[in-house]
Protein backbone atom coordinates (compact mmCIF):
# COMPACT_ATOMS: atom_id res chain seq x y z
CA UNK A 1 0.00 0.00 0.00
CA UNK A 2 1.36 3.15 -1.25
CA UNK A 3 -0.54 5.60 0.79
CA UNK A 4 -3.41 5.91 3.55
CA UNK A 5 -5.78 8.62 4.78
CA UNK A 6 -8.64 8.09 6.92
CA UNK A 7 -10.66 11.14 8.88
CA UNK A 8 -13.64 10.94 10.59
CA UNK A 9 -15.18 14.25 12.14
CA UNK A 10 -11.80 15.69 13.83
CA UNK A 11 -9.88 12.48 14.15
CA UNK A 12 -7.31 11.74 11.07
CA UNK A 13 -4.97 9.04 10.32
CA UNK A 14 -2.24 7.84 8.01
CA UNK A 15 -1.71 4.76 9.37
CA UNK A 16 -3.58 1.68 7.80
CA UNK A 17 -5.29 -0.14 10.55
CA UNK A 18 -4.95 -4.08 11.20
CA UNK A 19 -7.45 -6.22 10.06
CA UNK A 20 -8.15 -8.75 11.68
CA UNK A 21 -7.15 -6.70 14.93
CA UNK A 22 -5.03 -8.00 17.53
CA UNK A 23 -7.26 -9.12 21.15
CA UNK A 24 -3.82 -7.86 22.59
CA UNK A 25 -4.28 -4.27 20.93
CA UNK A 26 -8.03 -3.96 21.85
CA UNK A 27 -6.94 -4.91 25.81
CA UNK A 28 -4.64 -2.33 25.65
CA UNK A 29 -6.75 0.17 24.13
CA UNK A 30 -9.25 -0.71 26.79
CA UNK A 31 -6.64 -0.03 29.64
CA UNK A 32 -5.84 3.03 28.57
CA UNK A 33 -9.42 4.53 27.98
CA UNK A 34 -10.76 3.14 30.74
CA UNK A 35 -7.96 5.95 32.65
CA UNK A 36 -10.27 8.92 30.62
CA UNK A 37 -12.90 10.61 33.36
CA UNK A 38 -16.20 8.14 31.90
CA UNK A 39 -18.03 10.03 34.37
CA UNK A 40 -21.35 7.62 34.58
CA UNK A 41 -21.37 6.33 31.32
CA UNK A 42 -21.39 2.36 31.04
CA UNK A 43 -18.83 1.38 27.97
CA UNK A 44 -19.36 -2.03 26.22
CA UNK A 45 -17.61 -4.00 23.61
CA UNK A 46 -20.55 -5.29 21.41
CA UNK A 47 -20.72 -5.76 17.59
CA UNK A 48 -19.34 -8.69 15.39
CA UNK A 49 -15.59 -8.51 17.36
CA UNK A 50 -17.27 -10.04 20.42
CA UNK A 51 -18.32 -13.07 18.39
CA UNK A 52 -16.53 -13.55 15.46
CA UNK A 53 -13.32 -11.04 15.87
CA UNK A 54 -10.98 -12.66 12.76
CA UNK A 55 -14.14 -11.42 10.21
CA UNK A 56 -15.08 -8.08 11.48
CA UNK A 57 -12.52 -4.69 10.38
CA UNK A 58 -13.54 -2.65 13.42
CA UNK A 59 -14.47 -2.64 16.95
CA UNK A 60 -17.85 -1.30 18.41
CA UNK A 61 -17.95 0.77 21.39
CA UNK A 62 -20.91 1.15 22.80
CA UNK A 63 -21.89 3.98 25.70
CA UNK A 64 -24.77 3.73 27.70
CA UNK A 65 -26.08 6.69 30.35
CA UNK A 66 -27.41 9.98 30.54
CA UNK A 67 -25.84 12.49 28.57
CA UNK A 68 -25.31 15.63 31.24
CA UNK A 69 -22.42 17.50 29.23
CA UNK A 70 -22.26 16.63 25.37
CA UNK A 71 -18.77 18.34 25.64
CA UNK A 72 -17.30 15.59 28.03
CA UNK A 73 -19.26 13.06 25.88
CA UNK A 74 -17.34 14.31 23.19
CA UNK A 75 -13.91 14.66 24.81
CA UNK A 76 -14.69 10.93 25.53
CA UNK A 77 -15.35 9.14 22.06
CA UNK A 78 -12.79 11.66 20.38
CA UNK A 79 -10.30 10.67 22.38
CA UNK A 80 -11.10 6.86 22.12
CA UNK A 81 -10.97 7.07 18.44
CA UNK A 82 -7.82 8.95 18.55
CA UNK A 83 -6.19 5.76 20.79
CA UNK A 84 -7.50 3.25 18.13
CA UNK A 85 -6.44 4.92 15.06
CA UNK A 86 -2.90 6.67 16.13
CA UNK A 87 -1.58 4.35 18.73
CA UNK A 88 -2.59 1.09 18.44
CA UNK A 89 -3.68 1.49 14.35
CA UNK A 90 -7.56 -0.41 14.42
CA UNK A 91 -10.64 0.76 13.53
CA UNK A 92 -12.95 1.52 16.49
CA UNK A 93 -16.67 2.62 15.92
CA UNK A 94 -18.10 4.42 19.17
CA UNK A 95 -21.58 5.30 19.80
CA UNK A 96 -23.52 6.12 22.36
CA UNK A 97 -27.09 4.57 22.95
CA UNK A 98 -30.22 5.48 24.80
CA UNK A 99 -29.97 1.97 26.01
CA UNK A 100 -28.92 -1.56 24.93
CA UNK A 101 -31.82 -3.74 25.00
CA UNK A 102 -31.28 -4.31 21.13
CA UNK A 103 -28.73 -6.96 21.76
CA UNK A 104 -31.73 -9.16 23.10
CA UNK A 105 -34.10 -8.61 20.19
CA UNK A 106 -35.12 -11.26 17.68
CA UNK A 107 -33.35 -11.52 14.54
CA UNK A 108 -36.61 -11.27 12.49
CA UNK A 109 -37.61 -9.31 10.09
CA UNK A 110 -41.06 -7.98 11.33
CA UNK A 111 -39.41 -6.66 14.59
CA UNK A 112 -37.89 -3.63 14.82
CA UNK A 113 -37.56 -1.08 17.68
CA UNK A 114 -36.13 2.51 17.42
CA UNK A 115 -33.46 3.26 19.44
CA UNK A 116 -31.73 7.15 20.08
CA UNK A 117 -28.14 6.99 18.63
CA UNK A 118 -25.32 9.96 19.11
CA UNK A 119 -22.39 9.79 17.16
CA UNK A 120 -19.61 12.33 16.25
CA UNK A 121 -20.42 14.11 13.22
CA UNK A 122 -19.05 15.20 10.12
CA UNK A 123 -17.02 13.90 7.56
CA UNK A 124 -16.05 10.16 7.13
CA UNK A 125 -13.74 9.60 4.64
CA UNK A 126 -10.92 6.78 3.77
CA UNK A 127 -8.38 7.16 0.85
CA UNK A 128 -6.29 4.41 -0.16
CA UNK A 129 -3.42 4.24 -2.85
CA UNK A 130 -5.24 7.96 -4.20
CA UNK A 131 -8.75 6.81 -4.42
CA UNK A 132 -11.45 7.97 -2.17
CA UNK A 133 -12.98 4.59 -1.39
CA UNK A 134 -15.24 6.18 1.45
CA UNK A 135 -17.14 9.77 1.97
CA UNK A 136 -19.45 9.90 4.42
CA UNK A 137 -20.92 13.35 6.15
CA UNK A 138 -22.75 12.23 9.12
CA UNK A 139 -25.25 15.01 10.69
CA UNK A 140 -28.27 14.80 13.05
CA UNK A 141 -31.60 14.66 11.30
CA UNK A 142 -33.65 15.10 13.71
CA UNK A 143 -36.25 18.37 13.32
CA UNK A 144 -35.91 20.90 15.66
CA UNK A 145 -32.23 19.72 17.22
CA UNK A 146 -30.91 23.10 17.39
CA UNK A 147 -29.49 21.98 20.75
CA UNK A 148 -27.57 18.84 20.09
CA UNK A 149 -23.75 20.62 19.24
CA UNK A 150 -22.60 20.23 15.47
CA UNK A 151 -19.98 17.82 16.83
CA UNK A 152 -22.35 15.25 17.16
CA UNK A 153 -24.92 12.91 14.63
CA UNK A 154 -27.91 12.05 16.80
CA UNK A 155 -30.46 10.26 15.14
CA UNK A 156 -33.11 7.34 15.49
CA UNK A 157 -31.40 4.24 14.39
CA UNK A 158 -33.76 0.57 14.12
CA UNK A 159 -32.78 -2.71 15.26
CA UNK A 160 -32.47 -5.38 14.57
CA UNK A 161 -30.41 -3.67 11.49
CA UNK A 162 -30.62 -5.65 8.36
CA UNK A 163 -26.78 -7.76 8.76
CA UNK A 164 -27.96 -8.72 12.38
CA UNK A 165 -30.89 -9.90 10.93
CA UNK A 166 -28.88 -12.20 7.98
CA UNK A 167 -26.19 -12.96 10.19
CA UNK A 168 -28.98 -14.38 13.62
CA UNK A 169 -27.11 -14.39 16.73
CA UNK A 170 -27.84 -12.83 19.51
CA UNK A 171 -24.92 -12.42 22.11
CA UNK A 172 -24.29 -10.19 25.28
CA UNK A 173 -22.25 -7.13 25.41
CA UNK A 174 -19.00 -6.87 26.93
CA UNK A 175 -19.13 -4.23 29.86
CA UNK A 176 -15.58 -2.83 29.89
CA UNK A 177 -16.11 -0.72 32.85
Amino acid sequence: MESFYYRYGPIETTKPWYNPIPINLVNKWVEDFKKLDLEDYSIYLGGKYVIDPQNTNDVDICITGPIYDYNKLFHIMKAGYELALNKYNFLVDIKHYDNLDFFKYPRTEGFKRYHIMTELAGIEQKIVDGIEVLNITKKTYIPDSNFIPKEFAVNIAEFPMEKQIKDGRIYDPIKLN
